[in-house]
């Protein structure tokens, strides 16, 4: 096993989130995404593990739109492990249906940053403590709502090309934050992610 350590700031990549240094602080600003207008082959099964992920189930006191909003950030998810743990996906275009605003560019910088580097993301997130807000109203037809939940990483593995595991250190749980837009295409995507080390 190779023992290359990775500074905090590299932690947050292979969580696919920024870390909230300053609640009130500025959204982070990434170069405008180059997406692939054709889609990629249909890649080979990697022998590695794939990246599933643990969602508990929903209650049953949850409302249709609650249940909308838990199902736009599960997809977010689960795109965004099939891109961190499989290189060969090259169309990224699929990243931008879950996705809007600063969680657009967010979510491109972390694959390239990980592929940048030879690495890759393996094994699955775990979701505690999930609560799911209620929609609030803006301006021109939008509609927000926050996604808060408890993220476990201890059982990810971020691999190097040779596939030899990248020790990582940092903190394995964090106390994160997902807000959601409504588009006028009546459709979830996450819009911003925030965290902070946590235990949970």
């Amino acid at each position: 096993m190779r023992h290359l350590l990775v500074p905090l700031a590299a932690l947050a990549l292979v969580a696919g989130c920024t870390p909230d240094v300053a609640p009130t602080g500025s959204p982070s600003v990434f170069p405008s995404p180059t997406v692939s207008a054709t889609p990629s082959p249909t890649p080979t099964p990697s022998p590695s593990p794939s990246a599933v992920e643990s969602f508990p189930p929903a209650p049953a006191t949850e409302s249709p739109e609650q249940a909308a909003i838990r199902a736009a950030w599960m997809e977010y998810w689960d795109v965004r492990s099939r891109f961190v743990a499989d290189p060969t996906l090259t169309d990224l275009s699929e990243t931008q249906r879950v996705t809007t605003g600063e969680a657009e560019d967010l979510i491109l910088s972390s694959i390239r940053n990980l592929r940048n580097a030879g690495q890759r993301s393996v094994g699955g997130l775990e979701f505690r403590g999930i609560s799911i807000g209620v929609a609030r109203e803006s301006d021109g037809g939008l509609a927000h709502a926050d996604v808060t939940y408890c993220l476990d990483r201890s059982k990810v593995q971020l691999l190097d090309s040779s596939g030899e595991a990248v020790i990582v250190e940092g903190p394995t749980t964090l106390k994160e934050t997902a807000t959601l837009e409504r588009g006028l295409d009546d459709v979830w995507r996450v819009a911003l992610i925030r965290n902070e080390a946590a235990e949970c």
